[in-house]
């Protein structure tokens, strides 16, 4: 495992799998500029890989998870790769009662496969019996709505999200709130309608854990590239682009979830153009 230090605070990288993608189905209204700028991919659809990182932050005496990855379940119409967070937790010692928050960035399926495991009886429970379950009011009540729930490809919703709504570790929060003392939600809608990214303050250092408010490095040249993923593709790219400018601006560590992993770097500006430049990682060991 590898992690940075932002001030007092630890940021972990957890892999729970990684999903191939290619280019004209991510950003198929680009595909054209994107051949004319790289000619070697005429003919050659040249999928790439995209991480599903989940973010481990110890924060003073909490042990914060920032999403949840794929998950161990299959699901209908889907040929996804299951996840291995339960293993990899396990792997540095952390078991799933000492996770003391769940900050969620958004609800699509690859943040919050291991919300829950199901029982015997085929019901859903809390993988992370101790926590509590952080989500933006606004993302909640626009997946929670009855037209989503039925749908067979949102099987996720009902099996992951939906068990959560009775249980006294969920708190539906509005905005820019404080999780603690060190980590702040941080509006950036558009990918979904109450997207997040998650905002580190510790010892006069900053950082942020991006969420889905970028997927791929091509985004920092051209940031109005909206991905076919994004709920409101005019809204996520002026979030993407302020996002971008705000980290170039203080240096502050970057933290993206589907970039290479572990996803760990700064923006700089290098010839006119923003570049990402990692960062030193420290082994985590158990």
């Amino acid at each position: 495992m590898e992690s940075i230090r932002i001030g007092a605070v630890e940021i972990t990288a957890l892999q729970d799998t990684t999903l191939t993608l290619e280019f004209r189905t991510f950003l198929p209204q680009f595909a054209e500029q994107m051949d004319r700028e790289d000619p070697s991919r005429i003919g050659n659809p040249l999928p790439f890989l995209v991480a599903v990182t989940s973010y481990l932050v110890r924060s003073g005496s909490n042990l914060v998870l920032v999403d949840t990855g794929m998950g161990p379940r299959t699901r209908s119409g889907f040929e996804f790769p299951l996840g291995q967070l339960d293993e990899v937790l396990r792997g540095i010692g952390v078991a799933p009662g000492d996770i003391t928050h769940v900050a969620h960035t958004h609800l699509h399926l690859d943040h919050v496969g291991w919300n829950t495991i199901q029982n015997a009886d085929g019901s859903f429970t809390p993988f992370f019996p101790n926590a509590k379950y952080t989500i933006q009011q606004a993302e909640w009540d626009y997946w929670m709505t009855p037209e989503h729930l039925p749908l067979r490809r949102n099987q996720h919703l009902r099996e992951c999200v939906e068990p959560l709504k009775d249980s006294v570790n969920l708190v539906l929060v509005d905005g820019e709130k404080p999780i603690d003392e060190n980590l702040t939600f941080v509006s950036t809608p558009g990918h979904t309608p109450g997207h997040v990214a998650i905002g580190v303050y510790s010892e006069g250092e900053r950082g942020v854990i991006i969420g889905d408010a970028s997927h791929h490095p091509v985004q920092l040249l051209h940031p109005d590239w909206s991905p076919s993923a994004d709920w409101d593709p005019l809204m996520s790219a002026p979030s993407r682009e302020t996002l971008f400018d705000d980290a170039e601006a203080d240096g502050r560590r970057w933290v993206a979830g589907h970039w290479p992993f572990p996803g760990f770097g700064r923006i700089v500006r290098l010839d006119g153009q923003r570049v990402f430049q990692s960062v030193e990682v420290t082994e985590q060991r158990p």
